[in-house]
């Protein structure tokens, strides 16, 4: 700064090509700052709306998203209706498994409480809590929210899906079936009862009920008023869900299962836009709901063996590519939701009645928009090209059967004992493969995927599957019945 000083006094024309090129460095630096949210915000409402209306007419029924930028909402806006209603930023969703963001954080706020610590073990605050594995009783409230506890779809001892348990307390009993799949803190597995158990916490230590907690310490601060949650499927509001069946929408529901601290969050794309900016720390009066210090740890990437899962959010890249982002995706029966806190303090929600098509699209297309300034084509349901074809498949094999099944003697006759015996056999494989998709799906995926769970999703090749599963199982009968009959007049005839 001296030596501009001097230069200044030495000459005119230097002091004014120096002031201006200062000038000039200033202003470069200013507009590296701010051009993520300016090109972020080329994308206006109104082209949005009608991006928004071109998904909605592909054949999503109702969607809303919010998008923004510190403490601004650039975007808020939906397409479509729910029952006969147009959708907007006000219209409510379920939010599924997102609701995972909201359990942990009321989690942290107990921990900057001193009320909870992360790395003691659960049962210090919940001593009934038992598993069928006397390594759970070392599992702490961080393996819980970062799902390294060893709990995992693959063990459990019971249907997660299923109606059944009415309390956090009955979920957390159900659990004395389950084993664990692995040491706790050696690995990570993603399992909804991890969170099951943080609810029960919260309820243990709280003294009030997880809905209670969140409506009073949470949503209420936020001013969040159109956002409620509940501790059932069964009980949670929002637009219904819907599922793509020869390219045209159909309403689905899950069975009334327990969805405490894991789900049950019903919210508008208004609503998330309050959440976004306070988990970006932007939101005035954020601070008093939750510190920075304990929103950045609920971020931080924790899970072990190289998991993306940090506390309640995932930390990372997606699969795909991209940028680093904090988000959580939601999937239920025939609903999708995103969010996720992107770079240039810019948050992005998708909330969507339909599960054809993956919000996480969505959300990936506004974020293009904040670089390019263009949202691009919009991404379409699938149409029913997949469904006619899988249709026609299983008309055609199911016709195979009946003949087939007309046809038995003859083919006993003809393929003889062995043949016929080898052909029954690898007939039964089949059956028992189709018959059993949930459980090798399941294993595969190492997430729990039922009948009603794969039919919420996709009905018409779920419907297909059990189609032909049970006429290869009627084949085999029919075939098996007119062997031994075969057999037995061949015993008789000698």
């Amino acid at each position: 700064m001296s030596r501009t000083a001097t230069i200044a006094t030495t000459t005119h024309s230097r002091f004014t090509r120096t002031r201006l090129a200062a000038a000039i460095g200033v202003a470069l630096a200013l507009m590296a700052q701010i051009m993520p949210i300016q090109a972020a915000s080329a994308a206006p409402q109104e082209d949005v709306q009608g991006w928004l209306e071109e998904v909605n007419a592909s054949g999503v029924p109702a969607i809303a998203v919010v998008v923004t930028h510190g403490n601004e909402v650039a975007v808020e806006a939906g397409a479509g209706q729910v029952d006969g209603r147009p959708v907007d930023e006000h219209t409510s969703f379920r939010i599924e498994s997102l609701s995972k963001s909201f359990t942990a954080t009321a989690v942290m706020q107990l921990v900057e409480e001193k009320r909870v610590d992360l790395d003691v073990p659960v049962t210090q605050y919940l001593p009934d809590l038992r598993l069928d594995d006397e390594r759970a009783e070392s599992i702490t409230v961080r393996q819980l929210l970062n799902q390294s506890s060893g709990i995992s779809d693959a063990t459990l001892g019971f249907d997660q899906y299923a109606a059944g348990p009415q309390t956090p307390r009955e979920a957390g009993e159900l659990l004395s079936r389950s084993r664990l799949a692995f040491d706790p803190g050696t690995d990570w597995a993603y399992s909804n009862p991890n969170y099951w158990i943080c609810a029960q916490l919260i309820e243990e230590v709280s003294g009030q009920d997880l809905d209670t907690y969140l409506q009073q310490n949470i949503l209420d601060p936020l001013g969040m008023d159109e956002t409620t949650s509940a501790s059932t499927s069964g009980q949670v509001q929002g637009a219904p869900g819907h599922a793509q069946a020869f390219g045209a929408p159909v309403r689905v529901t899950g069975p009334d299962s327990w969805v405490a601290g894991a789900g049950g969050v019903t919210s508008t794309a208004h609503d998330l836009g309050i959440w976004l900016r306070f988990q970006h720390g932007v939101l005035p009066g954020g601070e008093e709901v939750l510190s920075a210090a304990m929103r950045d740890e609920m971020h931080r990437r924790q899970a072990p063996e190289g998991g993306l899962y940090a506390l309640g959010w995932y930390s990372g890249p997606p699969a795909d590519g991209g940028v680093e982002r904090v988000s959580h995706s939601g999937v239920g029966a025939g609903t999708s939701a995103y969010q996720g806190l992107f770079p240039h303090e810019t948050g992005i929600a998708v909330l969507q009645a339909s599960s054809a098509l993956d919000s996480y699209e969505i959300a990936a297309s506004l974020y293009e928009a904040s670089s390019t300034g263009e949202l691009g084509t919009a991404p379409p349901a699938p149409g029913p090209g997949r469904d006619i074809v899988i249709t026609l498949v299983a008309i055609a094999l199911l016709g195979l059967f009946a003949r087939g099944i007309v046809r038995s003697a003859r083919w006993a006759r003809r393929l003889g004992k062995i043949r016929a015996t080898i052909t029954l056999g690898i007939g039964a494989v089949v059956a028992a493969v189709l018959f059993t998709v949930p459980v090798w799906g399941s294993a595969i995926l190492g997430r729990a995927a039922t009948w009603p769970i794969l039919f919420a999703g996709a009905p018409i090749p779920v419907i297909a599957v059990l189609a032909i599963a049970v006429g290869v199982g009627l084949l085999i009968i029919a075939r098996l019945a007119r062997l031994i009959a075969y057999v037995a007049a061949e015993q008789h005839g000698q």
